[in-house]
């Protein structure tokens, strides 16, 4: 409340107070009705003429002094309404005087506060123009900023993505699933060497707009593993591996294989497991499974053992061609006992393979090598190996089953090599050199060259010698095709006849026949089946 209508508040109780106490003196008239009375009577239209307010007031003064009111007989009671008169005349007149103050401070009052009404409407439009002119200018900067950003997006923004990924096993990876949008870039790194084997993150760095800039390789696996059940025989109370139980697992990150319960082995007969496998993605597939549980006595059988040759001075491979089989374990560890053999001197010496299945059964197979000297012409495996590989890019096809790229081996040795009486039988590799090279030699040669044709074929054979060597030795070889071991002999005889696939019985009926051509130690060899080969 401001100063104005503090005094107008005051002036307004005084007022009222004085009015009371006239308007008992009054007879009940009060002060504002007297004051509506005379300016009523001021208003009227009257012959008199109208007197300045200062006239009149020392008009009233005189009439006071000197009582003159009317005529003498009443000087008495006019002298005393005069007193009266006069003195509710100057009340009057200050009330007056006091309305005229308040209505020209009202006034003066709305005259402040048009005045300040005036003011607020020029500040309210200087703040509508100040955030018109400021909405206008964040219209301008943002499309300004919009500008910049769009010519940095366009010509200085980084178009290779932070991070991209891919799935495990992904091998072709592209440039453009690297960048954010068409431009010319490529590689830094080379991808060729990226591993995408194992879930993780690796930095790969690709060069674009000029400049090296790095993306991280996200690899994940998210597709579950996939196997086959594979049955297992095992001894009672064995310990088993869940991993034994399943075969042919397919995933493109690691997969680790567990029981999802323990099978109990502890007595004969068949148990079915469940095998729960998880990639490195956490992917995980079940596959059900059997173990036959067995009392285990049979001892593992090791084939492939024969004659062996070293060169002093040079590693000797005991196991190159030897093979372990076993009626429960997939996998029977073969040890030698090489303890005997000297590898700096010439000689021949013993060599005792031994495997223990799991079950304790143990089996041995003794067989010698004969350390000499290296030939000086001697050919290295390696290029003989090449040799074969070459032949065999012409004779066989992916497709083919190894029988049948075993029959294409008996073909073209027969058909390519020339037989000569004599030739270096220090190497089977110079053996193998010569036949491919020179396209002729004896049952050596025949026997070296179909030798690195089925080992590069992925044909599993042993090499067979002749016992009786008081008339003449030979060679050949005894290969799995798929259905045991036969005999594989690509050498051609006088009097005809075919050596592929050939049972025990088969080639020692024919032996017998031709001053025992073909007659070996049994002992030495694994057996044949007894029947033809049917495997395709």
């Amino acid at each position: 409340m401001d100063g104005y209508q503090e005094r107008k508040n005051g002036r307004t109780r005084a007022r009222t107070t004085a009015q009371g106490s006239r308007a008992a003196a009054y007879g009940g008239e009060s002060r504002s009705s007297e004051i509506h009375r005379r300016k009523q009577y001021s208003s009227q239209s009257h012959t008199r003429t109208a007197v300045p307010a200062s006239a009149r007031a020392e008009a009233r003064r005189q009439r006071a002094r000197t009582g003159t009111y009317g005529g003498a007989g009443t000087n008495v009671y006019r002298t005393t309404q005069a007193r009266t008169s006069s003195r509710r005349n100057r009340e009057l007149d200050q009330l007056l005087e006091m309305e005229e103050e308040n209505q020209k401070e009202y006034e003066e009052y709305l005259e402040r506060k048009r005045k300040r009404e005036a003011k607020r409407r020029r500040e309210e439009l200087a703040r509508k123009q100040r955030r018109a002119l400021l909405v206008k200018a964040a219209g301008v900067m943002l499309l300004f900023m919009v500008f910049f950003f769009g010519v940095y997006k366009l010509f200085f923004s980084n178009p290779v993505l932070k991070r991209v990924t891919v799935e495990a096993g992904t091998k072709d990876l592209k440039v453009e699933n690297f960048l954010k949008k068409d431009v010319d870039a490529a590689f830094v790194t080379d991808v060729s060497e990226v591993d995408t084997s194992h879930v993780g993150e690796q930095k790969i760095v690709l060069k674009a707009k000029g400049k090296e800039r790095t993306s991280t390789l996200i690899v994940e696996d998210t597709k579950a593993p996939k196997a086959e059940a594979d049955p297992l025989t095992v001894d009672v109370d064995a310990k088993v591996e869940a991993s034994e139980l399943v075969t042919d697992i397919e995933d493109a990150t690691d997969v680790t294989c567990s029981f999802q319960e323990q099978p109990n082995l502890s007595k004969k007969g068949t148990v079915s497991a469940v095998v729960v496998l998880t990639d490195e993605g956490g992917n995980q597939s079940q596959v059900e499974s059997e173990i036959k549980v067995i009392n285990d006595t049979e001892a593992p059988v090791i084939d492939g053992v024969a004659p062996l040759t070293g060169f002093i001075g040079e590693p000797v491979s005991y196991k190159a061609e030897i093979t372990v089989t076993d009626n429960c374990d997939r996998e029977v560890e073969l040890q030698v006992d090489n303890s005997d053999v000297d590898t700096e001197k010439e000689g021949t010496y013993d060599v005792l393979y031994t495997a223990t299945d799991r079950a304790g059964n143990t089996a041995e197979a003794e067989t010698t090598i004969t350390m000499k000297e290296k030939p000086e012409d001697f050919v290295e495996p390696e290029e003989v190996y090449e040799e074969a590989d070459a032949v065999l890019e012409e004779i066989t096809t992916e497709d083919m089953t190894l029988k049948e790229k075993a029959r294409a081996i008996y073909d073209w040795c027969r058909d390519n090599i020339g037989y000569v009486s004599t030739s270096d039988k220090d190497s089977w590799t110079n053996g193998a050199h010569q036949g491919f090279t020179e396209g002729e030699g004896d049952c050596f040669v025949f026997f070296a060259t179909a030798k690195a044709l089925l080992t590069e074929a992925g044909i599993p054979n042993i090499d067979v010698e002749k016992s009786d060597t008081s008339h003449s030795r030979h060679y050949w070889s005894l290969v799995d095709v798929g259905d045991g071991w036969y005999h594989f002999d690509t050498t051609p005889r006088q009097g005809g006849g075919e050596f592929f696939l050939k049972t025990d019985e088969e080639i020692l009926k024919y032996s017998k026949a031709h001053d025992n051509s073909h007659i070996f130690d049994t002992s030495l060899y694994p057996a044949t089946p007894t029947t033809d080969s049917t495997v395709e």
